[in-house]
């Protein structure tokens, strides 16, 4: 596995496991973002995540509660 596909794995993973653990859906999740809900899926499926600029890495992590770094660990 590549170092961006580690990368992207990892990011990927905390997104679900953050926002289920939120009791949030993709769709309530996406909108708290101010994203759409098709990109917040794809951002859950590690085989189409693209990687999220750095502000959306913020917008994600706002919507999720979360510090931005958990997303990256």
């Amino acid at each position: 596995m590549t170092a961006i596909m580690k990368i992207k794995s990892t990011i990927a993973t905390n997104i679900r496991k953050y926002r289920k653990k939120r009791h949030m859906t993709q769709e309530q999740a996406s909108e708290r973002a101010e994203i759409t809900t098709a990109y917040w899926q794809r951002l859950e499926l590690v085989s189409q995540t693209d990687l999220p600029s750095v502000p959306t890495i913020f917008k994600i992590a706002k919507a999720l509660d979360i510090h931005p770094y958990q997303l990256l660990k």
